[in-house]
């Protein structure tokens, strides 16, 4: 028998290290997805809360005090380093299988069974208001670190005369392994056509054509690019004028973002989600120079429609003079040459056919506030239940799904009930590409074939549950919760 050596004194450990953490950067800095060292070190610093943090950055020497956050998350690399480490001599006595295997579950248990739901994302990511690790990935993440604790393996204890009866037995565990290793991601991409199957449910994305439009007019402006201006006047230090091909010269930004009818009745389609192309307007509001006193900005469309909203919203990230919708030009009932999308409010103050901004001090009054409708029209969260037949998931359940929105809120949780709002059960969620986006749900149960009745809610981003008061969009949008019938067959 030969000698066991010792793991840590090998290059195999510390190339696994390496490679490891190389692995967690690409991680965290290419696709924005956290590692297990980052999962461990967001649970820390909420464990330890402000108190200990403020603590810790007074207390360290040689004036790392300002780094104390970077040194948390070294402790936190050096701790699943650590634990390595201790896996590594355990396992170096154990034969290629048991290896394998206790690699594997301890991937999956520490990483979905331990750090995520610590870090807040619930078993293997499944908690209904993870955005930052949703299931698919946090597998991946887990058989990472599965092979990184495959990586730290020493050698064999064999006796010389079995050494090659000992590599064909290793190749055959790592076949079963990978055959083991494969079985979560077939499920991930199952979990991820699940999405695409739901019958009835709104894709992420509105293709142009369905895209809801609503205007004031029979017939809408159809603009010559070659004859548009854009201009932002009134109370500002340089009076701009733009044409379309100025707008496409400056720094282009693009994004997702969904617009809502303030007309929108419960469980209504005037609700759709695009992808937007143009320029942020803070960055042509800085060209301008606004003056101090400006507090209002008022909208003038081709269509002599005008409309308003404050200056803060002006210069939110997500406020921009869009030319594109979906990668394409704006159509003609879409606002061409030029809109504006900002995010929170509802769907008149997003101004199509824009020909003038103009900087104001004072409150102003645009088409449909001097016919009674809201002048500050914050979007209400809202969701709809999109399907009326319920799909098989192929495991002897259904699933039914739809749309949650709460404007630059976000939706943090969505519930469905099937005795009337006497009891609720939690949605499971779709990872949305941005907070002003809606998102996407669905709900899985095992149902006898007959109909349902079924109501949804949501719960926004700041914690506050959808208003259950039935009330007509007029004057500030509807509210009340969506029940459809369902059918199981």
């Amino acid at each position: 028998m030969k000698a066991i050596p010792n793991p840590l004194r090998t290059p195999r450990f510390y190339l696994a290290l390496a490679a490891a953490t190389l692995a967690a950067w690409v991680l965290q800095f290419r696709f924005g997805l956290a590692a297990p060292p980052e999962l461990l070190f967001a649970w820390l610093g909420h464990l330890l809360g402000v108190p200990w943090i403020f603590n810790l950055v007074h207390a360290l020497p040689w004036g790392l005090d300002a780094y104390a956050k970077y040194v948390l998350l070294a402790t936190s690399y050096l701790i699943v380093a650590g634990f390595g480490a201790l896996f590594a001599r355990w396992a170096a006595a154990r034969p290629w299988p048991v290896r394998l295997t206790a690699a594997l579950a301890l991937a999956l248990a520490g990483t979905g069974g331990v750090l995520l739901p610590l870090a807040g994302a619930g078993f293997f990511g499944l908690a209904p208001d993870n955005y930052a690790y949703p299931p698919g990935p946090a597998l991946l993440v887990s058989l990472g670190l599965a092979a990184f604790f495959a990586l730290l393996l020493g050698g064999t204890p064999r006796r010389e005369a079995t050494a090659d009866a000992g590599r064909r037995k290793s190749l055959k565990s790592l076949a079963l392994f990978a055959a083991v290793a494969a079985a979560p991601l077939r499920l991930a991409r199952a979990a991820e056509d699940l999405w695409q199957r739901i019958r009835g449910l709104s894709p992420e994305i509105t293709p142009t054509k369905d895209h809801y439009q609503v205007s004031k007019n029979v017939v809408n402006p159809k603009l010559r690019a070659d004859r548009w201006r854009f201009e932002i006047e009134g109370l500002v230090q340089t009076p701009l004028t733009l044409t379309l091909e100025d707008l496409k010269a400056l720094p282009a930004v693009e994004r997702p973002s969904t617009l809502i009818c303030i007309s929108n009745p419960v469980g209504g389609k005037l609700v759709g989600n695009s992808v937007w192309t143009g320029v942020r307007l803070r960055d042509l509001l800085e060209l301008a120079g606004v003056r101090p006193e400006a507090t209002e900005l008022v909208l003038r469309a081709a269509d002599n429609y005008s409309d308003s909203f404050p200056l803060d919203a002006a210069l939110y990230e997500e406020t921009i003079l869009a030319y594109l919708q979906n990668g394409e030009p704006l159509t003609s009932d879409h606002g061409y040459p030029a809109r504006l999308l900002v995010p929170g409010i509802y769907g008149m103050k997003n101004v199509k056919w824009l020909t003038r901004i103009e900087l104001v001090d004072q409150d102003y009054q645009g088409y449909w506030q001097k016919r009674g409708w809201s002048d500050r029209a914050v979007v209400r969260t809202m969701s709809r239940i999109d399907t009326g037949v319920a799909t098989p998931t192929g495991d002897g359940r259904v699933v039914i799904g739809g749309i949650a929105f709460a404007g630059k809120r976000g939706i943090r949780a969505v519930e469905v009930s099937f005795d009337d709002g006497q009891s609720w059960r939690a949605a499971e969620l779709k990872p949305s590409s941005s907070r002003i986006t809606w998102t996407l749900w669905r709900y899985a149960w095992k149902a006898e074939p007959g109909r349902y009745t079924v109501t949804v809610r949501a719960i926004d981003g700041e914690g506050r549950t959808q208003d259950p008061t039935p009330r007509p969009p007029l004057p500030d949008g509807a509210t009340g919760y969506h029940r459809r019938k369902v059918r199981v067959v």
